[in-house]
Protein backbone atom coordinates (compact mmCIF):
# COMPACT_ATOMS: atom_id res chain seq x y z
CA UNK A 1 0.00 0.00 0.00
CA UNK A 2 1.51 3.30 -0.99
CA UNK A 3 2.12 5.79 1.78
CA UNK A 4 -0.36 8.38 0.76
CA UNK A 5 -3.12 6.81 -1.27
CA UNK A 6 -5.54 9.61 -0.82
CA UNK A 7 -5.35 11.30 -4.05
CA UNK A 8 -6.01 8.41 -6.11
CA UNK A 9 -9.37 7.94 -3.66
CA UNK A 10 -9.56 11.83 -4.83
CA UNK A 11 -9.48 10.97 -8.49
CA UNK A 12 -11.50 7.74 -8.16
CA UNK A 13 -14.50 9.98 -6.72
CA UNK A 14 -14.75 12.65 -8.65
CA UNK A 15 -14.22 10.70 -11.96
CA UNK A 16 -14.94 6.92 -11.80
CA UNK A 17 -16.72 6.98 -8.32
CA UNK A 18 -18.13 2.81 -8.61
CA UNK A 19 -14.78 1.74 -10.21
CA UNK A 20 -14.17 -2.12 -12.47
CA UNK A 21 -11.27 -3.19 -10.12
CA UNK A 22 -8.40 -6.16 -10.86
CA UNK A 23 -8.77 -8.80 -7.62
CA UNK A 24 -7.00 -11.91 -8.17
CA UNK A 25 -8.63 -13.17 -4.83
CA UNK A 26 -12.46 -13.29 -5.83
CA UNK A 27 -13.41 -14.45 -8.99
CA UNK A 28 -16.15 -12.73 -11.33
CA UNK A 29 -15.59 -8.73 -11.85
CA UNK A 30 -15.20 -6.77 -9.07
CA UNK A 31 -16.46 -2.41 -8.15
CA UNK A 32 -15.19 -0.18 -5.76
CA UNK A 33 -17.00 1.80 -4.25
CA UNK A 34 -15.50 5.26 -2.89
CA UNK A 35 -17.87 7.93 -3.09
CA UNK A 36 -19.26 8.61 0.99
CA UNK A 37 -23.05 8.53 0.31
CA UNK A 38 -22.55 5.71 -1.92
CA UNK A 39 -20.82 3.95 0.53
CA UNK A 40 -22.85 4.14 3.52
CA UNK A 41 -25.98 3.22 1.36
CA UNK A 42 -23.96 0.18 0.15
CA UNK A 43 -23.42 -0.95 3.61
CA UNK A 44 -26.72 -1.21 4.67
CA UNK A 45 -27.94 -2.45 1.55
CA UNK A 46 -29.56 -6.39 1.89
CA UNK A 47 -29.26 -6.75 -1.88
CA UNK A 48 -25.49 -6.42 -0.87
CA UNK A 49 -24.49 -9.94 1.11
CA UNK A 50 -21.46 -10.52 2.90
CA UNK A 51 -20.96 -14.27 2.10
CA UNK A 52 -19.59 -15.37 -0.97
CA UNK A 53 -21.92 -17.21 -3.07
CA UNK A 54 -19.55 -20.39 -2.75
CA UNK A 55 -17.45 -20.78 0.21
CA UNK A 56 -14.07 -22.72 -0.74
CA UNK A 57 -13.12 -22.21 3.27
CA UNK A 58 -14.09 -25.57 5.11
CA UNK A 59 -13.97 -24.09 8.33
CA UNK A 60 -17.69 -22.34 9.08
CA UNK A 61 -17.87 -18.82 7.73
CA UNK A 62 -16.91 -15.97 10.79
CA UNK A 63 -19.09 -13.14 11.88
CA UNK A 64 -18.45 -10.84 9.04
CA UNK A 65 -19.17 -13.13 6.20
CA UNK A 66 -22.01 -13.99 7.26
CA UNK A 67 -25.87 -12.40 6.62
CA UNK A 68 -28.80 -12.00 8.45
CA UNK A 69 -30.32 -13.71 10.22
CA UNK A 70 -27.91 -15.94 11.13
CA UNK A 71 -25.41 -12.96 11.86
CA UNK A 72 -27.65 -11.40 14.00
CA UNK A 73 -28.09 -14.36 15.80
CA UNK A 74 -24.27 -15.10 16.39
CA UNK A 75 -23.81 -11.53 17.35
CA UNK A 76 -26.72 -11.43 19.85
CA UNK A 77 -24.55 -13.73 21.70
CA UNK A 78 -21.12 -12.07 22.08
CA UNK A 79 -22.79 -8.77 22.11
CA UNK A 80 -23.02 -8.25 25.57
CA UNK A 81 -19.37 -8.34 26.25
CA UNK A 82 -18.92 -5.10 23.99
CA UNK A 83 -21.59 -3.28 26.05
CA UNK A 84 -20.06 0.24 27.36
CA UNK A 85 -20.94 -1.22 30.45
CA UNK A 86 -19.38 -4.06 29.86
CA UNK A 87 -16.11 -2.58 28.52
CA UNK A 88 -15.71 0.06 31.08
CA UNK A 89 -14.69 -2.68 33.36
CA UNK A 90 -12.00 -3.73 31.42
CA UNK A 91 -10.45 -0.13 31.79
CA UNK A 92 -8.22 -0.89 35.34
CA UNK A 93 -6.92 -3.91 33.23
CA UNK A 94 -5.96 -2.13 30.20
CA UNK A 95 -4.53 1.04 32.10
CA UNK A 96 -1.98 -1.96 33.79
CA UNK A 97 -1.64 -3.37 30.83
CA UNK A 98 -0.12 0.39 28.88
CA UNK A 99 1.71 1.05 31.86
CA UNK A 100 3.34 -2.17 31.97
CA UNK A 101 3.68 -1.93 28.01
CA UNK A 102 6.04 1.54 28.43
CA UNK A 103 7.45 0.64 31.62
CA UNK A 104 9.53 -1.95 29.88
CA UNK A 105 10.81 0.19 27.41
CA UNK A 106 10.91 4.02 29.36
CA UNK A 107 14.25 3.29 30.76
CA UNK A 108 16.10 3.27 27.55
CA UNK A 109 15.68 6.51 25.91
CA UNK A 110 14.71 5.01 22.62
CA UNK A 111 11.63 2.15 21.59
CA UNK A 112 9.64 1.28 18.71
CA UNK A 113 5.87 1.99 19.35
CA UNK A 114 4.94 -0.43 16.98
CA UNK A 115 6.56 -3.66 17.93
CA UNK A 116 6.92 -2.48 21.67
CA UNK A 117 3.38 -0.86 22.46
CA UNK A 118 0.85 -0.30 20.09
CA UNK A 119 1.03 -4.06 18.81
CA UNK A 120 1.40 -5.58 21.89
CA UNK A 121 -1.72 -3.52 23.95
CA UNK A 122 -4.61 -4.69 21.87
CA UNK A 123 -3.45 -8.61 21.95
CA UNK A 124 -3.66 -7.92 25.61
CA UNK A 125 -6.83 -7.20 25.72
CA UNK A 126 -8.34 -9.10 24.04
CA UNK A 127 -6.68 -12.25 25.99
CA UNK A 128 -8.20 -10.16 28.71
CA UNK A 129 -11.73 -10.30 27.07
CA UNK A 130 -11.25 -13.61 26.44
CA UNK A 131 -9.91 -14.44 30.34
CA UNK A 132 -6.76 -16.47 28.94
CA UNK A 133 -4.16 -16.35 32.23
CA UNK A 134 -1.27 -14.75 31.59
CA UNK A 135 0.25 -18.90 31.78
CA UNK A 136 -2.06 -20.02 28.47
CA UNK A 137 -0.97 -16.81 26.36
CA UNK A 138 1.23 -17.37 23.58
CA UNK A 139 3.57 -14.14 22.71
CA UNK A 140 1.54 -11.64 21.08
CA UNK A 141 4.05 -11.84 18.16
CA UNK A 142 3.19 -15.21 17.72
CA UNK A 143 -0.39 -14.57 17.48
CA UNK A 144 -0.42 -11.82 14.77
CA UNK A 145 1.97 -13.93 12.94
CA UNK A 146 -0.42 -17.12 12.99
CA UNK A 147 -3.10 -14.38 12.04
CA UNK A 148 -1.94 -12.59 9.40
CA UNK A 149 -0.31 -15.30 7.26
CA UNK A 150 -3.52 -17.46 8.20
CA UNK A 151 -5.80 -14.99 6.81
CA UNK A 152 -3.92 -12.70 4.40
CA UNK A 153 -1.05 -14.43 2.35
CA UNK A 154 -1.47 -15.71 -1.08
CA UNK A 155 -2.15 -18.56 -1.43
CA UNK A 156 -3.06 -18.99 2.27
CA UNK A 157 -0.46 -20.50 4.55
CA UNK A 158 -2.10 -23.57 5.45
CA UNK A 159 0.75 -24.44 8.23
CA UNK A 160 -0.16 -21.01 9.89
CA UNK A 161 -3.58 -21.52 9.96
CA UNK A 162 -3.41 -25.10 11.49
CA UNK A 163 -1.14 -23.56 13.85
CA UNK A 164 -3.87 -20.80 14.53
CA UNK A 165 -6.30 -23.16 15.08
CA UNK A 166 -4.81 -25.54 17.36
CA UNK A 167 -3.83 -22.36 19.28
CA UNK A 168 -7.73 -21.88 19.60
CA UNK A 169 -8.48 -25.06 20.34
CA UNK A 170 -6.33 -25.33 23.34
CA UNK A 171 -8.07 -22.14 24.64
CA UNK A 172 -11.31 -23.37 24.06
CA UNK A 173 -10.42 -26.96 25.88
CA UNK A 174 -8.71 -24.99 28.96
CA UNK A 175 -11.87 -22.82 29.12
CA UNK A 176 -14.16 -25.96 28.83
CA UNK A 177 -12.01 -27.30 31.72
CA UNK A 178 -11.47 -23.83 33.81
CA UNK A 179 -14.79 -21.78 33.26
CA UNK A 180 -15.17 -18.62 34.54
CA UNK A 181 -16.74 -15.10 34.02
CA UNK A 182 -15.91 -14.50 30.04
CA UNK A 183 -16.74 -14.68 27.02
CA UNK A 184 -15.73 -18.07 25.98
CA UNK A 185 -17.42 -19.40 28.88
CA UNK A 186 -20.74 -17.95 28.36
CA UNK A 187 -20.59 -19.37 24.43
CA UNK A 188 -19.80 -22.88 25.44
CA UNK A 189 -22.25 -22.72 27.97
CA UNK A 190 -25.18 -21.69 25.66
CA UNK A 191 -24.65 -24.52 23.70
CA UNK A 192 -25.61 -22.66 20.47
CA UNK A 193 -22.33 -23.13 18.66
CA UNK A 194 -20.95 -26.53 17.58
CA UNK A 195 -17.17 -27.23 18.05
CA UNK A 196 -15.89 -26.09 14.59
CA UNK A 197 -18.38 -22.87 15.36
CA UNK A 198 -17.07 -21.66 18.34
CA UNK A 199 -13.18 -22.44 17.44
CA UNK A 200 -14.10 -19.82 14.18
CA UNK A 201 -15.85 -17.46 16.70
CA UNK A 202 -12.93 -17.24 19.12
CA UNK A 203 -10.44 -16.74 16.43
CA UNK A 204 -12.56 -13.95 14.52
CA UNK A 205 -12.34 -12.33 17.94
CA UNK A 206 -8.83 -12.49 18.09
CA UNK A 207 -8.60 -11.07 14.67
CA UNK A 208 -11.07 -8.50 15.13
CA UNK A 209 -9.97 -7.71 18.26
CA UNK A 210 -6.33 -6.72 17.35
CA UNK A 211 -6.02 -6.10 13.43
CA UNK A 212 -7.85 -3.00 13.59
CA UNK A 213 -6.65 -1.58 17.07
CA UNK A 214 -3.25 -1.90 15.88
CA UNK A 215 -3.27 -0.14 12.88
CA UNK A 216 -5.29 3.05 14.64
CA UNK A 217 -3.14 3.18 17.66
CA UNK A 218 -0.28 3.45 15.60
CA UNK A 219 -1.34 5.84 13.15
CA UNK A 220 -2.65 8.51 16.62
CA UNK A 221 0.68 8.17 18.23
CA UNK A 222 1.53 9.83 14.76
CA UNK A 223 -0.54 12.02 13.70
CA UNK A 224 -0.45 13.10 17.19
CA UNK A 225 3.40 13.11 17.11
CA UNK A 226 3.05 15.80 14.24
CA UNK A 227 0.50 17.56 16.38
CA UNK A 228 2.04 19.08 19.36
CA UNK A 229 -0.31 21.86 20.18
CA UNK A 230 -3.43 19.41 19.66
CA UNK A 231 -2.07 16.33 21.62
CA UNK A 232 -1.84 19.11 24.39
CA UNK A 233 -5.02 20.34 23.90
CA UNK A 234 -6.23 16.51 24.29
CA UNK A 235 -3.93 16.16 27.12
CA UNK A 236 -5.35 18.68 29.12
CA UNK A 237 -8.87 17.76 28.62
CA UNK A 238 -9.84 20.80 26.51
CA UNK A 239 -11.27 18.77 23.53
CA UNK A 240 -13.51 15.87 24.25
CA UNK A 241 -11.78 12.43 23.86
CA UNK A 242 -14.90 10.79 22.19
CA UNK A 243 -14.84 13.54 19.71
CA UNK A 244 -11.22 13.30 19.21
CA UNK A 245 -11.03 9.85 18.39
CA UNK A 246 -14.30 9.69 15.62
CA UNK A 247 -11.89 12.24 14.11
CA UNK A 248 -8.48 10.23 14.34
CA UNK A 249 -10.81 7.50 12.70
CA UNK A 250 -11.91 9.73 10.12
CA UNK A 251 -8.96 10.90 8.72
CA UNK A 252 -7.11 7.54 9.00
CA UNK A 253 -9.45 4.73 9.14
CA UNK A 254 -7.32 1.60 10.12
CA UNK A 255 -9.85 -0.70 7.49
CA UNK A 256 -8.92 0.83 4.35
CA UNK A 257 -12.31 -1.25 2.48
CA UNK A 258 -15.13 -3.09 4.38
CA UNK A 259 -15.36 -7.04 3.65
CA UNK A 260 -16.51 -7.73 0.77
CA UNK A 261 -20.12 -7.27 -0.24
CA UNK A 262 -21.52 -9.69 -3.18
CA UNK A 263 -24.66 -8.60 -5.04
CA UNK A 264 -27.60 -10.99 -4.93
CA UNK A 265 -29.27 -9.07 -8.08
CA UNK A 266 -28.89 -7.48 -10.69
CA UNK A 267 -28.58 -3.30 -9.20
CA UNK A 268 -27.04 -0.13 -9.97
CA UNK A 269 -24.76 1.48 -7.93
CA UNK A 270 -24.37 5.69 -9.20
CA UNK A 271 -24.37 5.33 -12.77
CA UNK A 272 -22.86 1.17 -12.37
CA UNK A 273 -24.20 -2.04 -13.45
CA UNK A 274 -23.49 -4.16 -11.27
CA UNK A 275 -24.45 -7.68 -12.17
CA UNK A 276 -25.90 -10.64 -9.93
CA UNK A 277 -22.61 -12.29 -8.51
CA UNK A 278 -19.95 -9.41 -8.86
CA UNK A 279 -17.87 -8.79 -5.77
CA UNK A 280 -18.07 -5.22 -4.24
CA UNK A 281 -15.66 -3.34 -2.77
CA UNK A 282 -16.53 0.08 -0.22
CA UNK A 283 -13.43 2.08 0.34
CA UNK A 284 -13.86 3.36 4.39
CA UNK A 285 -11.13 5.48 3.42
CA UNK A 286 -12.27 7.25 0.74
CA UNK A 287 -15.61 8.12 1.89
CA UNK A 288 -14.70 8.97 5.25
CA UNK A 289 -12.34 11.83 3.05
CA UNK A 290 -15.08 12.91 0.40
CA UNK A 291 -15.22 16.76 0.90
CA UNK A 292 -18.99 17.03 0.16
CA UNK A 293 -19.46 15.29 3.18
CA UNK A 294 -16.64 16.57 5.13
CA UNK A 295 -15.26 20.02 4.51
CA UNK A 296 -11.90 20.09 4.18
CA UNK A 297 -11.15 16.88 4.29
CA UNK A 298 -7.34 16.08 4.99
CA UNK A 299 -7.31 18.25 7.73
CA UNK A 300 -6.71 16.77 11.28
CA UNK A 301 -9.41 19.08 13.19
CA UNK A 302 -10.06 17.28 16.61
CA UNK A 303 -13.02 19.51 17.33
CA UNK A 304 -14.55 18.39 14.45
CA UNK A 305 -17.99 16.31 14.77
CA UNK A 306 -16.83 13.31 12.51
CA UNK A 307 -20.32 11.66 13.25
CA UNK A 308 -20.85 9.37 11.17
CA UNK A 309 -18.02 8.56 9.58
CA UNK A 310 -17.28 5.11 8.30
CA UNK A 311 -14.44 3.25 9.76
CA UNK A 312 -16.15 1.40 11.97
CA UNK A 313 -18.73 0.39 9.54
CA UNK A 314 -22.63 0.90 9.32
CA UNK A 315 -26.12 -0.87 9.09
CA UNK A 316 -25.71 -4.60 10.73
CA UNK A 317 -21.73 -5.21 10.46
CA UNK A 318 -21.17 -1.95 12.52
CA UNK A 319 -17.98 -2.78 14.76
CA UNK A 320 -18.92 -4.78 17.77
CA UNK A 321 -15.54 -3.70 19.51
CA UNK A 322 -15.89 0.18 18.54
CA UNK A 323 -16.23 0.44 22.37
CA UNK A 324 -13.35 -1.10 23.19
CA UNK A 325 -11.15 0.40 20.45
CA UNK A 326 -11.84 3.72 21.53
CA UNK A 327 -11.15 2.97 25.31
CA UNK A 328 -7.71 1.07 24.51
CA UNK A 329 -6.97 4.13 22.13
CA UNK A 330 -7.90 7.09 25.01
CA UNK A 331 -5.47 5.16 27.80
CA UNK A 332 -2.78 4.20 25.51
CA UNK A 333 -2.13 7.61 24.69
CA UNK A 334 -2.94 8.98 27.91
CA UNK A 335 -0.38 6.48 29.13
CA UNK A 336 2.51 7.00 26.73
CA UNK A 337 2.51 10.64 26.47
CA UNK A 338 1.73 11.18 30.29
CA UNK A 339 4.91 8.93 31.06
CA UNK A 340 7.19 9.95 28.03
CA UNK A 341 5.88 13.91 27.23
CA UNK A 342 9.05 14.51 25.10
CA UNK A 343 8.71 11.69 22.33
CA UNK A 344 10.11 12.60 19.33
CA UNK A 345 9.86 10.50 16.07
CA UNK A 346 13.30 9.33 15.40
CA UNK A 347 12.87 9.53 11.36
CA UNK A 348 10.90 12.15 9.24
CA UNK A 349 7.37 11.37 9.08
CA UNK A 350 7.23 11.33 5.61
CA UNK A 351 9.59 7.85 5.78
CA UNK A 352 7.48 6.21 7.91
CA UNK A 353 6.72 2.40 6.30
CA UNK A 354 3.01 1.62 5.80
CA UNK A 355 1.87 -1.56 5.42
CA UNK A 356 0.86 -5.08 8.16
CA UNK A 357 -1.87 -6.18 4.99
CA UNK A 358 -4.11 -5.95 2.30
CA UNK A 359 -6.78 -3.37 2.67
CA UNK A 360 -5.55 -2.33 6.38
CA UNK A 361 -2.94 0.82 6.57
CA UNK A 362 -1.21 1.40 9.85
CA UNK A 363 2.71 1.89 10.35
CA UNK A 364 4.88 -0.99 10.29
CA UNK A 365 7.07 0.77 12.81
CA UNK A 366 7.42 3.95 15.10
CA UNK A 367 11.56 4.19 16.31
CA UNK A 368 11.18 7.39 18.85
CA UNK A 369 13.54 9.08 21.01
CA UNK A 370 12.49 10.23 24.64
CA UNK A 371 14.08 10.95 28.10
CA UNK A 372 14.68 7.87 29.93
CA UNK A 373 12.13 7.65 32.94
CA UNK A 374 12.76 5.74 35.93
CA UNK A 375 10.66 3.05 37.34
CA UNK A 376 7.38 4.28 39.29
CA UNK A 377 6.93 1.92 42.54
CA UNK A 378 2.74 0.90 42.02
Amino acid sequence: MTADPYPGYAWLREHDPVCPVDDPHVPGRTWLVTRYDDVRACLADRRLGSGAPVNPDPHPPGLSQLDDPEHAGLRRLVAAAFTPAAVSRLRDRTARTCAHAVGSFAGRGRADLVAEYTREIPVAVVHDLLGVPEAERAPAADVLDMWYRAKFQQPRDEAKLAEMLAYVRRLVAYKRSHPGDDLPTRLIESGALTGDELEVMIMTLIGAGHITTIQFLGTTVLRLLDHPGRRAALLAGDIDWSQAINELLRLDSPDHVAEYRYAGEDMTIADARVAAGDVVLLSLAAANRDPDRFPDPDTLDLTRDARPHLALGHGAHTCLGSHLLKLQTEIAITTLFGRLPDLTLDIPSGEVDWGYAPTFRGPLALPVTFTPSVSRAR
